[in-house]
């Protein structure tokens, strides 16, 4: 029965990155909006060696990292490293965008809210770091051949 809930467990975490990576990648220019308006330190040189616009370049990174290490989890594939990569991506998101630390009001309190919500999901992510993708799963080592 552990093994079923620890599967289940495991395919609802991601489910929240999943569709909001595939949103922003239907809508990337809301994203690129909302990451100049934060103060990211993303150096201007960058978009030399990339050929577009910094933030446009961290707008896909975003919303790739967030979709596939999403699946990665969900399908049972590499989930420790895809748990500990979402793991840093919501600590920065905290960090950059829930900063209520820095708010007052009802801003304050929304983003309080919406901060400890991210800590309870990294919280999850570390319990499948610890625990990799489980018995169910798409990475699991197959059982050697039965000898005849």
């Amino acid at each position: 029965m552990s093994r079923l809930m620890y599967t289940f467990g495991r395919i609802l975490v991601p489910l929240i990155f999943i569709v909001s990576g595939w949103t922003k990648l239907l809508d990337i220019k809301s994203v690129v909006s909302a990451l100049e308006g934060k103060n990211l330190p993303v150096p201007i040189e960058i978009e030399t060696y990339i050929n577009m616009p910094r933030f446009e370049a961290l707008a896909y990174l975003i919303a790739v990292v967030e979709l596939v290490g999403g699946i990665m989890i969900l399908i049972g594939w590499k989930a420790r490293f895809a748990a500990l990569l979402l793991f840093v991506f919501t600590g920065l998101t905290v960090f950059y965008f829930h900063d209520f630390w820095t708010m007052d009001g009802a801003a304050r309190a929304q983003n309080q809210i919406e901060a400890l919500k991210n800590l309870s999901i990294m919280g999850a992510l570390l319990m499948i770091v610890g625990m990799g993708s489980g018995a169910i799963a798409l990475d699991q080592p197959k059982a050697p051949p039965i000898e005849a």
